[in-house]
């Protein structure tokens, strides 16, 4: 049994042995007889007739052999399209590709390393849109059908395939120029140096790349990656592992400068054949910001995002170059569109892109900077789908208080339409509008609600279609800029004739102050205002227009007495009377004028009706004493014409009994002459 094993066992020897022998002898002949330079003429040959452009050699094609079978060639380049310049659209100083002799051997050849030296790609588009490459991809577009069909089938019939094996890719110093004279842009690849290791489906292999980008004379942005490739075979699947990036960008590529990028990741996996790209335990700092979380794009084809990120500190002026409130710095105004008789500005969507989108995720961030405000425990979620995306919840902690809001946006229609709904509870206004504007022209805690619904594509629009209710509640505050006493007794100096008072402290201090309204069309109507004041209580209403920055309010102090000046004796003769204060005006920089005119009536008719009061008492105390006289002339005369009364009827009665007994006497003497 052993006899038979070592014969076959010699008998393999010895074919192989034939086999090797007679690969490198055809290996050989192969080298010895094959002159590819005379092949060089007829592939540029079929170079014009397939595309129309020049393929040119500067040097011979050699051959090498060991370590690897392959071709060396030397300098050549592509002609650029008709229209374009002479400048070549590809240059390449050296190429050389080859085959590696052990996959030879086994009868599956597998390409070696592919080495590109010095290569110059000129990539160009007109003024009309058209680029230096249309005229390459519709000739691909116009190929037969069946030339596809008929190259498979070759493929399918050939006796030995490629395993996908590949030695690798060795690409050093590519120069790309992207000249776009539509746009009036130019971009250059300066340094472009592409190396990756043996690549081998289901096996990982490195990847290296540096890239650095300039627009103008100076590097605007330098790129390095370095990741372990995976690529899965059977699954057709992509897998990055123990990804580390670096990106460095200055100048007219960045809207901030200069900006630093890592980005760090523990995988990312891409797989074409459910179209997702899963990113796992994702680090990425910008400049000295950091975020970290979990990103999975579940059909990159539909825009289907889930992500859940995190941050400590993210400080979003930093990053954008947001000067300090108040700093004196030169600033690009933006570009305004006229349209009519006043400036406006375009905010315009990918409206398709909105509609497209089918995201839901979370963000949270400990601490955030937005145009030098602060806030902290920011939260927010998006939801994105069937062209509405939704900014819900939207919660914060900010100077002392808290914001609870939602945004949405609906991208459905031919115009976007937009939702806002806030609250905010207790915040310090005063420090809010410091850290923002570098003045606290106003003070207080504020409680406030405002719903607020818009649409359109520009500013003007957005403001003329705005409508919604706001309500605001200021307490323990003080509006600066501005002493409403003060301009009551300058203006009442003014009427008297008598000298104005020292300028007092420019602030009105208010102990509650309360606001609410609706807006219209773009127009913010109210008519409860109501301050409490030291001495003073106001009210009034009026209208901000939104559409050309203006405010028109009418405001009416009453001037309070005060405990203090009621025991001083020195109440103010201006007491209960409402003073109209008309602020009108933009809205940074509204005239407040105490109406005089309106004053003055007020007081006259305050005085005409004090006067018609006092007369009116008068008369009544006179009325009083007069009706008081003639009721005791009336009980006077009632009391004479009744004793003049009594005197008669007593008159009466004595001549009645006179009478009477006058006739008693004549009867008697009637009688008595009878009886004689």
């Amino acid at each position: 049994m052993s006899g038979i094993i070592k014969k076959i066992f010699k008998l393999l020897a010895y074919l192989l042995l034939v086999t090797v022998v007679f690969i490198a002898s055809v290996t050989g002949i192969f080298i010895a007889t094959f002159d590819a330079n005379e092949y060089k003429q007829d592939l540029s040959d079929l170079v014009r007739e397939q595309t129309g452009r020049d393929l040119q050699f500067y040097g011979d094609v050699g051959l090498t052999f060991y370590p690897a079978l392959g071709m060396k060639l030397g300098a050549l380049s592509l002609s650029n399209a008709a229209g374009f310049g002479s400048t070549p659209m590809i240059k390449v100083n050296q190429v050389r590709i080859s085959v590696d002799v052990a996959s030879l051997i086994a009868f599956s050849p597998e390409v070696d390393r592919l080495v590109l030296r010095d290569l110059d790609i000129n990539l160009q588009k007109n003024a009309k849109g058209v680029t230096n490459w249309d005229d390459l991809t519709a000739q691909q577009a116009e190929a037969p059908e069946t030339d596809t069909a008929e190259a498979e089938t070759d493929t399918d019939d050939q006796s030995m395939s490629i395993t996908g094996a590949f030695g690798g890719l060795d690409i050093e110093n590519v120069r790309l120029l992207w000249t776009d004279k539509q746009a009036g842009v130019e971009y250059r690849v300066n340094d472009l140096d592409l190396r990756t290791g043996r690549i081998t489906p289901n096996s990982p292999f490195s990847l290296k790349l540096h890239v650095a980008v300039q627009s103008g004379s100076e590097i605007d942005a330098v790129l390095d990656l370095d990741s372990q490739v995976h690529y899965l075979l059977e699954t057709n699947r992509l897998n990055l592992n123990e990804v580390d990036l670096k990106l460095s960008a200055k100048g007219s590529l960045m809207p901030f400068d200069p900006l630093n990028i890592g980005v760090g990741m523990a995988s990312i996996s891409v797989d074409p054949n459910a179209r997702s790209i899963d990113l796992k335990g994702l680090s990425l700092a910008l400049n000295n910001l950091s975020m970290s979380g979990d990103i999975n794009v579940a059909d990159y084809s539909r825009s289907a995002v889930a992500f859940k990120l995190s941050a400590d500190t993210l400080d979003i002026d930093e990053l954008l170059g947001t000067p300090p409130p108040g700093s004196q710095v030169e600033t690009v105004e933006p570009e305004v569109v006229e349209t009519g008789s006043a400036e406006d500005v375009e905010i315009r969507l990918p409206m398709e892109l909105i509609r497209s989108l089918d995201i839901e995720g979370s963000l949270s961030i400990a601490k955030l900077k937005l145009q030098n405000l602060w806030m902290q425990q920011v939260n927010i979620g998006v939801l994105a789908k069937n062209g509405i995306v939704d900014l819900k919840p939207l919660q914060l902690s900010l100077y002392d208080g808290q914001f609870d809001g939602a945004i949405q946006i609906n991208a459905k229609g031919k115009v976007p339409r937009y939702q806002v709904s806030k609250k905010l509870n207790g915040v310090q206004v005063g420090k809010l509008l410091t850290d923002f504007t570098g003045k606290d022209k106003m003070s207080g805690a504020l409680t406030a609600a405002i719903e607020l619904r818009t649409g359109g594509e520009w500013l003007s629009e957005l403001k003329k279609n705005s409508n919604g209710k706001m309500s605001l509640i200021f307490s323990d505050g003080a509006i600066k800029g501005f002493n409403l006493r003060y301009l009551v007794d300058k203006a009442k100096a003014k009427i008297s004739g008598k000298k104005p008072p020292d300028e007092s402290a420019q602030k009105t201090d208010f102990s509650a102050l309360s606001l609410t309204g609706r807006i219209v069309k773009g127009v913010f109507k109210s008519d409860d205002l109501n301050l409490q004041a030291p001495a003073l209580r106001v009210g009034g209403k009026g209208k901000a227009n939104l559409n050309n920055d203006t405010v028109d309010y009418l405001v009416k102090a009453k001037l309070v007495d005060t405990l203090k000046a009621q025991q001083a004796g020195s109440v103010d003769d201006l007491s209960g009377l409402l003073i109209p204060v008309r602020i009108k005006g933009p809205f940074t920089d509204p005239k407040i004028d105490v109406q005089l005119d309106e004053m003055l009536k007020a007081q006259s008719k305050a005085k005409i009706a004090q006067q018609k009061a006092k007369l009116k008492a008068q008369i009544a105390e006179e009325k009083a004493a007069l009706k008081k006289q003639i009721d005791e002339q009336k009980a006077a005369l009632k009391a004479a014409k009744q004793k003049e009364i009594e005197k008669q009827k007593a008159v009466l009665e004595a001549k009645k009994k006179a009478a009477e007994k006058k006739a008693k006497k004549k009867a008697k003497d009637k009688l008595i002459k009878l009886l004689e």
